[in-house]
């Protein structure tokens, strides 16, 4: 579903969040600022803000405000973010982020508002701004058609070109995600036997996903790989991420090392987890945000493949980040020291990071939970694993 699954996790995750939350500080501040855009000290990203905050930084106020029913406060926060990132995607293309375009139409299709929903998605593609992806561009397109086809039936209307408009993109989208899947694992994604049970269905996607994450012999012997690892707040999802740390590993030897604190957004930023890898609050107090790291990021990793032990996490975390901010930067392929060891290292009684190390580079002092420690061990474990698969 692109976009609309994002969406419905983020806010999900937003509505998680709000438990225990005093209901007041949920409500708008009653400071009527003008939007504004601030520049972050990456030249290519700017974050548009309104009332004062990220744009960002409403969403789980958007979502609370959803939730307890105030659908009118909620359309009012919400269209005023939209506005802002319009304004900051008209001078600055490469920003655009169409979360807020999408959360003013669903808001509007709740209220039954068909025609303003029409009016809203027909005017941020009439700017004809490049989408960031372009399985979220076909959601939007799809979520027009059927507001077309709602505000027809509403008014009596033929509402029949629109529907089959809609049954159009519906595969279109089914189309586009086949691809991305196709070219995200470098695996073809058809040929697979039909199953007989929804259990056996998802059996087999846990299993194919399971296969993606572990390289082929010819992409195990790439002399190039970068090694990850984050570390989030908090059990909300990936927009928590607090630590992300990346080596560079060439023909066996570490030719770089990237380490960086995160600032989360607000909402995203209980610290739930510091007794684990010891980061509070007060430590990202004045860390980057996501967006005002991704481009070094995307440099960093350079096309390479990536590893991290136990990828399922980390990819997520990674891919919840860029659809949140609205960046493109989860590489891809994306593979799993924890799956890939499992293959080659047989006989381990688990495949924890600290036992497979212990296996593969005994001598290497392992600080678990803290990011750059993390990532060098995995980067340690990858290289043992392509020795190990020379030898096959």
């Amino acid at each position: 579903m692109g976009l609309l699954t994002w969406l419905n996790g983020v806010l999900a995750e937003a509505d998680d969040g709000r438990d225990g939350q005093d209901p007041a500080a949920r409500q708008a501040p009653s400071s009527s600022a003008d939007n504004q855009v601030v520049q972050s000290p990456t030249p290519e990203w700017v974050m548009p803000t309104y009332r004062g905050r990220a744009i960002c930084d409403w969403a789980p106020t958007v979502a609370a405000l959803k939730h307890d029913g105030d659908y009118d406060q909620a359309l009012v926060i919400a269209t005023g973010c939209m506005d802002a990132m319009v304004e900051t995607a008209k001078a600055h293309p490469t920003n655009v982020m169409e979360y807020y375009v999408i959360e003013v139409a669903k808001i509007q299709h709740k209220m039954k508002a068909y025609a303003d929903e029409v009016h809203t998605i027909e005017a941020w593609l009439g700017l004809g701004l490049e989408p960031p992806r372009q399985d979220h561009r076909i959601d939007l397109q799809k979520r027009l058609a059927k507001a077309n086809e709602m505000w027809a039936r509403a008014e009596g209307r033929d509402a029949s070109v629109h529907h089959e408009e809609w049954k159009r993109l519906v595969e279109a989208a089914k189309q586009e995600k086949a691809t991305r899947t196709t070219s995200g694992t470098g695996h073809a994604t058809g040929g697979s036997r039909p199953v007989s049970s929804g259990r056996s269905a998802s059996n087999a996607r846990a299993s194919r996903r399971r296969t993606a994450l572990v390289p082929t012999p010819v992409q195990i012997a790439d002399r190039q790989f970068v090694a990850v690892d984050f570390e989030t707040a908090n059990r909300m999802g990936g927009v928590s991420a607090c630590q992300l740390a990346m080596v560079n590993v060439l023909d066996g030897q570490v030719i770089d090392r990237f380490n960086t604190l995160i600032r989360p957004p607000r909402g995203w930023d209980s610290f739930e987890f510091t007794y684990l890898h010891g980061i509070s609050a007060a430590d990202v107090q004045t860390s980057p945000m996501w967006p005002s790291v991704a481009d070094e990021v995307s440099h960093f990793v350079d096309g390479a493949p990536v590893y991290a032990h136990n990828a399922m996490f980390d990819s997520r975390v990674w891919r919840q980040l860029d659809e949140y901010f609205g960046t493109v930067t989860l590489p891809s392929p994306f593979f799993c020291s924890y799956r890939t060891a499992q293959r080659l290292i047989r006989g381990l009684p688990n495949y924890k990071l600290p036992t497979v190390l212990q296996a593969c580079e005994p001598n290497y002092h392992l600080n678990h939970h803290r990011a750059d420690s993390a990532a060098e061990a995995c980067a340690l474990i990858v290289c043992q694993l392509q020795r190990l698969a020379s030898q096959l």
